[in-house]
């Protein structure tokens, strides 16, 4: 009769060394993991931040180049606003330069703008926390909130020349405006040249009362606009601020 020796299925236990040798492979294997899925967004938001910055850097460069361009145009404008109350007040005779300064103001007028669509898609986007150093993130933040009051100053300038504009027919002829030639200085685009009109057209009205409600309104106009170009220069030194720091933090030219 056979005898079967059954084998034995009873195995050495492991020692200790070789469980902690597996827990330590997985364990780097996990931690490694980790780290490498780290790294990649590290690398993603880095890239796409920077991006992003650039286009800001861009969004702000358009505004100063428009501030400058405004800028030209309203300070032409409120000066213009200044000679005609003067010559209204000193000499109304002069009709052919009274109605050239009345068209030249309104004609001169620009409203102020910024670009804040990739700030916006940034905000909207939960990456504004990826902005490095904190202080050019608050700088941002504050230019574009500054910027509101900028805009208000805009509205009153726009009240006011409504005001210009409704009341002009107290004093000019809307005919003899139609008939002025405009077009802009090849020396300096940010301005829109008024020809002197023809003749020595009449103002429609003599009486003061008249004649000093409409300076009036130049008047208020001028200064509105005056008041508007102080705001806009101090957001133009924010964006000019914030333009050396954006290129001084991210290393751009």
């Amino acid at each position: 009769m056979e005898v079967h020796h059954h084998p034995d299925l009873h195995h050495q236990p492991k020692k200790w060394k070789e469980y902690f040798l597996e827990f330590l492979m997985i364990f780097l294997a996990v931690t490694l993991g980790f780290f490498a899925e780290n790294l990649r967004e590290y690398i993603k938001d880095n890239n796409e931040i920077t991006q992003d910055v650039k286009s800001v850097l861009s969004d702000l460069e358009s505004d100063v180049l428009h501030f400058n361009i405004a800028l030209e145009g309203n300070s032409y404008s409120y000066s213009l606003s200044d000679s005609l109350v003067n010559l209204l007040h000193t000499n109304i005779s002069n009709t052919s330069q009274i109605y050239k300064y009345a068209r030249a103001v309104t004609g001169n007028i620009n409203y102020f703008y910024t670009n804040s669509k990739t700030f916006d898609q940034m905000k909207a986007a939960g990456m504004l926390k990826l902005i490095r150093p904190r202080n050019l993130l608050d700088s941002l933040g504050l230019y574009y909130v500054t910027f509101q009051l900028l805009s208000s100053q805009d509205d009153y300038v726009r009240l006011k020349n409504d005001v210009v504009c409704k009341d002009n027919y107290l004093l000019f002829d809307t005919y003899v405006f139609s008939q002025m030639q405009v077009g802009y200085d090849k020396y300096n685009t940010s301005h829109t040249i008024v020809q002197l009109p023809l003749g020595h057209p009449p103002l429609l009205s003599s009486d003061h009362k008249t004649i000093n409600e409409v300076a009036q309104n130049y008047y208020y106009l001028g200064a509105a606009e005056k008041f508007d170009c102080i705001a806009a220069r101090h957001q133009k030194q924010l964006a000019l601020r914030l333009i050396t720091l954006i290129k001084k933090e991210y290393h751009l030219k």
